[in-house]
């Protein structure tokens, strides 16, 4: 299946819950309300141990000789059918990471009420477990400005499989399998929002340092955030203004070439590109009307909205070479984006 979801033997069911909304696959166990930890390993089929054994080679007398330079990562809870159990072959220094200890990080976030367990579940056979937190911040600057808009999720994944390190970050994507898990990967793994530890020694130590750098303060980093975005909703833009912060950086128009004699040199590849970076610049300027929820009132945010809008859903004129999410969350899009939000934050301070 594309979700890769383990079996849950206990429930029944696929392993993965979410809490609230129904997965796009339909699969797992839907919750009214978050979980705690214990039940959410449960749930998400992630109540299990893995262990590492060591591996024999075969003589040629048919002897067997233990190996110095390998061992087998094994789920302990299926060891009773060796082609379930084993994960991988891996090196000597590889120290399993369980997964109790990987989510327990999460417990401080939880038992102070800044987060609730959002998703969990565990791929291919155990190899792979994710949990997924909902930040719950109670901060009156970020509920003006975000009123129940979803904040960014914090996101844990731990692979039993020597083929990835524990991961700790924040994203944009709530998780349900593996396809939406892939989309959280893609392209965040460059940027400071996320930490990846290596299975070696003290991992649980480092996991937990890495969440306390990540999820640290986050109250304090959204009210930082919120201001921000208050400030972008006070500023009034003048149609100049709008035009060098917004459209010369989400539509530049193409630069004219002209010959040593100063004659225009025209071809139809320039003048495709200039009528493509037309229509978008009079795609923005529209939405920064009559965006959904704007009420025309000029401002740094409209604008701002206009441009995410018209980039994220208008693939006609937005176009990308290979995956258009990958685009959107860490590639070309998304620095855009970027470069318009700095554009008009920049202006309205």
């Amino acid at each position: 299946m594309a979700h890769e979801l383990d079996r849950n033997t206990k429930t029944g069911r696929l392993a993965m819950f979410s809490v609230r909304e129904t997965p796009w696959h339909r699969e797992g166990i839907v919750l009214n309300e978050a979980p705690s930890l214990a039940d959410a390993l449960t749930l998400a089929g992630a109540d299990y141990e893995v262990g590492t054994r060591p591996v024999f080679v075969q003589e040629p007398d048919g002897t067997f000789s233990r190996s110095t330079t390998g061992q087998a990562i094994v789920r302990l809870d299926r060891a009773t059918t060796l082609g379930e159990a084993v994960f991988k072959l891996v090196g000597d220094d590889y120290v399993p990471l369980q997964n109790r200890d990987a989510f327990g990080v999460l417990e401080p976030l939880l038992d102070k009420g800044v987060a609730k367990l959002e998703t969990g579940g565990t791929l291919r056979d155990g190899r792979d477990v994710w949990m997924l937190v909902r930040f719950d911040i109670d901060d009156p600057v970020v509920r003006e400005v975000f009123a129940d808009e979803v904040v960014p999720f914090g996101l844990i994944t731990n692979n039993h499989s020597g083929e990835a390190r524990a991961i700790v970050m924040q994203t944009p994507v709530r998780v349900v399998c593996a396809n939406t898990l892939g989309a959280a990967l893609v392209g965040w793994q460059n940027r400071g929002e996320v930490i990846k530890v290596s299975h070696r020694g003290d991992a649980r130590v480092r996991l937990i340092d890495a969440a306390t750098t990540l999820f640290g303060g986050i109250v304090e980093r959204y009210h930082t955030i919120a201001e921000t975005y208050r400030d972008l909703k006070d500023r009034i833009l003048t149609v100049e203004q709008f035009t060098s912060s917004v459209l010369d950086i989400a539509a530049p128009l193409p630069e004219k070439a002209f010959t040593l004699r100063g004659q225009h040199l025209t071809g139809r590849g320039y003048d495709a590109a200039y009528e493509a970076a037309e229509s978008r610049r009079d795609r923005i300027s529209y939405m920064w009307h009559n965006g959904a929820g704007h009420h025309a009132d000029n401002s740094a945010w409209e604008a701002y909205n206009a441009a995410v809008e018209v980039i994220d859903h208008d693939a006609d004129l937005f176009r990308t070479r290979g995956s258009r999410v990958a685009a959107l969350i860490g590639g070309r899009l998304v620095q855009k984006k970027t470069e318009v939000l700095n554009a008009l934050v920049t202006l309205s301070r």
